[in-house]
């Protein structure tokens, strides 16, 4: 018996096929995600899916620009217009390393070897800069107001995003495991703070 396609309206079947594509990340990986599987799941014949997606480099590319909007939302919404430059970037940090808990098949397709940064994927790019220029802005205003050491606002950035991600990648892959005691939130503030001092003029 084959397939029977779903009504769906025009626009509808990509953001179903995305859907169910974040589903089968989640639960399977990168690795078990499939344009095939998709279209059984979503009830439409195989070759829909080739409509929205030419490929599944093309269909995890979607997926990764929506998780960097998603991780410029949950990085960007935490920073209150009245605070410190430093306890923004502080709050925007640890935004961004429960983003990656919380979504670690997710996080480990945007920043994994699976999507190349020579592919052309202009919403995938745009994407990726505007979660960046989070931090970015950050440090600027940082620098402006004479909060942080006077440096490359793009060095300052991308020393600061390396070690945020540095303790996102080690906390999903439970390396702090091995370590006595682990790592508590406490501990996770106390690790920012550390970064901050670095950035801080004294």
């Amino acid at each position: 018996m084959g397939v029977q396609e779903q009504p769906y309206h025009h626009g509808n079947l990509k953001q179903a096929l995305l859907d169910t594509a974040l589903e089968h990340l989640t639960l399977h990986g990168p690795d078990k995600v499939s344009l095939r599987a998709l279209a059984r799941d979503v009830g439409v014949s195989q070759t829909a899916p080739y409509r929205h997606f030419e490929d599944k480099t093309a269909l995890l590319a979607a997926l990764a620009t929506e998780g960097f909007r998603r991780l410029y939302d949950a990085s960007n919404s935490v920073i209150k217009a009245d605070s410190t430059v430093a306890s923004a970037l502080q709050m925007s940090g640890k935004a961004y390393i429960h983003f990656a808990l919380d979504n670690p098949e997710l996080y480990r397709l945007m920043f994994g070897p699976m999507l190349s940064p020579d592919d052309d994927f202009p919403e995938l790019e745009e994407a990726g800069g505007n979660a960046f220029n989070v931090i970015v802005s950050l440090v600027q205003r940082g620098i402006e107001t004479g909060e942080f050491v006077d440096k490359d606002p793009l060095l300052v950035a991308n020393s600061t995003w390396a070690m945020v991600h540095g303790i996102s990648s080690l906390m999903l892959d439970r390396r702090f495991d091995c370590v006595e005691g682990g790592i508590s939130e406490s501990v996770l503030d106390e690790s920012l703070d550390i970064i901050l001092l670095g950035l801080q003029v004294r």
